[in-house]
């Protein structure tokens, strides 16, 4: 299953990816949130419910955690820039760091706004993830299994 989000969605999805990495095969975000180190944890407490919940949903803590379930494949794109450069720039600084394999590119606009304009990139992105994931026999349709 592919996964694509945009700012607090990209969050989300490598949220998701993170804590699932069984059921989600790829994931695409542009201009994730909340990637750096901000000063809003009192009022993100007070969004979760209580600091408990909180970490339960700290997209650094479970990349950090589940980060060996993330080695091997390529299976993260890591897009856009816009107004969340900071965040951009400490994502890729922690995959790098959790040796995490992605893509990161900076080829979508650099506003951060929705509209459709990252969507085309981040699509791309994610395809370009799925077809490195599946073997060139499979791609090309000789599974080598013999009909019958």
């Amino acid at each position: 299953m592919h996964l694509l989000g945009f700012s607090k969605g990209g969050f989300a999805v490598l949220n998701l990816l993170a804590r699932h990495p069984d059921l989600f095969g790829v994931a695409s975000v542009w201009d994730a949130s909340l990637l750096a180190d901000r000063p809003q944890r009192p009022q993100l407490v007070g969004v979760a419910g209580s600091a408990a919940r909180l970490d339960e949903y700290d997209v650094r803590r479970n990349l950090r955690r589940h980060a060996d379930a993330l080695r091997g494949a390529r299976r993260i794109a890591l897009g856009g820039v816009g107004t969340l450069g900071a965040d951009w720039i400490a994502g890729r600084r922690l995959l790098q760091r959790l040796d995490v394999p992605h893509d990161a590119y900076r080829d979508a606009p650099a506003v951060h706004r929705w509209d459709g304009a990252w969507i085309g990139p981040a699509v791309e992105r994610i395809l370009a993830l799925e077809a490195a994931l599946v073997p060139a026999d499979v791609r090309e349709g000789r599974s080598g299994r013999v009909k019958g």
